[in-house]
């Protein structure tokens, strides 16, 4: 599952790599990430990338854990220590609309332009 992200975000040119840690989840997909709106706006953020159910691209990544923040407008699930750093985490899936797209467009193509680019946003 998380192998599949991952080769998904590659193919998208993103970075990734999947990690394993304390952080809901359990293992993830984690890559920087350039953010093109919001007040973080022109900023590189380290984003990972978790499950809470195991049938990806029936589920999405329910999880979106980000790197080093200091505050937000959006309410923490969590947080945890990876790497020497905290990251928060938030409960954040897509299902407004995953639930109603064709099986061909469940995807990280349409995962970050559709969800995660307006959750960066809403940070």
């Amino acid at each position: 599952m998380v192998d599949t992200v991952d080769r998904e975000l590659r193919e998208l040119g993103i970075g990734s790599r999947v990690v394993r840690w304390t952080g809901a989840g359990g293992e993830a997909v984690v890559f920087p990430f350039h953010v093109l709106t919001g007040r973080l706006e022109g900023n590189t953020l380290d984003i990972g990338l978790s499950f809470q159910e195991a049938s990806y691209p029936e589920y999405p990544p329910h999880f979106i854990h980000v790197r080093g923040l200091d505050a937000t407008r959006q309410t923490r699930h969590s947080e945890h220590e990876f790497e020497g750093t905290m990251w928060w985490t938030f409960s954040a899936p897509p299902s407004d609309f995953w639930d109603a797209l064709d099986p061909s467009q469940k995807n990280m193509r349409t995962y970050v332009r559709r969800h995660l680019l307006r959750f960066l946003d809403g940070l």
